[in-house]
């Protein structure tokens, strides 16, 4: 699980918006991007060439996760970040 400050300030290397945290998956996502930043022994690889794309499938089912709540946190909204929408 990522420290509560690291997810406050935490956005995407390329476009500074937000990501979505998924601690159980390990991973941070860029839906707008559709691009994955994998997290490894606990440090995120905030990468702009190590991101990995994600198809459409992926994408489907990671906003479909965001969508019903289920365990994805919004980085990057300051203090408390948010739980993405529907959560």
């Amino acid at each position: 699980m990522l420290e509560t400050f690291l997810l406050e300030i935490l956005v995407c290397p390329e476009d500074k918006g937000p990501l979505w945290y998924l601690a159980d998956e390990d991973l941070l996502y860029n839906p707008r991007l559709r691009r994955r930043y994998p997290i490894r022994d606990g440090i995120p690889t905030l990468l702009i060439d190590e991101a990995e794309p994600a198809d459409e499938a992926e994408h489907e089912r990671l906003s479909a996760r965001a969508a019903s709540g289920a365990g994805v946190i919004v980085t990057g909204g300051g203090p408390a970040a948010e739980p993405a929408p529907g959560g």
